[in-house]
């Protein structure tokens, strides 16, 4: 049954802006070695004329592991998924006001 279900309408404010926080950690946690991949190459875009492609991220993600373990993939996880919460938190209330405003 449908009836038990939470709507967004029933939570206050700040239960809606720990929501955002919490799927935002979650999300950034997940995430995260993609980033971590993703940043490095760019990076490497910079230094080479050569298209980068999908099987570049691949190679680099192996070699990372290779060289440096699991753990290169997740270095400065902590402070991102920690940064994430308060920012989306506050991303919320800001997306809530021009929703109601444009949708007005």
């Amino acid at each position: 049954s449908h009836s038990n279900r939470v709507s967004t309408q029933n939570l206050t404010a700040p239960e809606r802006m720990m929501c955002a926080a919490s799927a935002g950690m979650a999300c950034w946690a997940f995430i995260f070695p993609a980033d971590v991949i993703r940043s490095k190459l760019y990076a490497k875009s910079l230094t080479t004329q050569a298209p980068l492609t999908t099987s570049d991220g691949i190679e680099l993600a192996r070699q990372m592991v290779r060289e440096q373990g699991f753990k290169s993939l997740y270095r400065g996880m902590a402070i991102t998924v920690t940064r994430a919460g308060p920012v989306a938190a506050a991303v919320l209330p800001v997306y809530d006001s021009v929703l109601a405003w444009v949708s007005s």
